[in-house]
């Protein structure tokens, strides 16, 4: 089970890395007609992509507290994503992945608070 969930931690940290860096580079092709129609502004596209690399980092650090952290950063991205995604009207199955991320990320966070005690 503890390979299992630093496997997830894995998959998630860089997932989130290489999603921050595609933003960053204009390659990200799934954010765009997602932050468009919601009329974010720009510089907005760009804290998102910092908070996403920052995340990611922080999960592939070995000290509890920094997974914590960004496994609440993942979480507060992915209920971005979903407070979006519902005021878009999107169907039900854009809700899918961002609300499986962020119950990951917020069972990690508790996991890894309660590992802390």
């Amino acid at each position: 089970m503890k390979y299992l969930k630093g496997m997830l931690i894995w998959a998630i940290g860089l997932t989130f890395i290489t999603i921050g860096i595609l933003k960053y580079l204009h390659l990200d092709t799934m954010s765009e007609p997602i932050f468009n129609p919601a009329h974010f502004p720009r510089w907005f596209f760009y804290a998102v992509a910092s908070v996403e690399f920052v995340a990611g980092i922080l999960l592939l650090l070995t000290a509890a507290t920094s997974k914590k952290i960004g496994s609440l950063l993942v979480a507060l991205v992915m209920l971005g994503a979903l407070g979006t995604r519902i005021l878009l009207n999107q169907h039900f199955r854009h809700l899918i992945i961002p609300g499986l991320v962020f119950l990951i990320a917020m069972l990690m966070s508790f996991k890894l608070t309660k590992e802390d005690n």
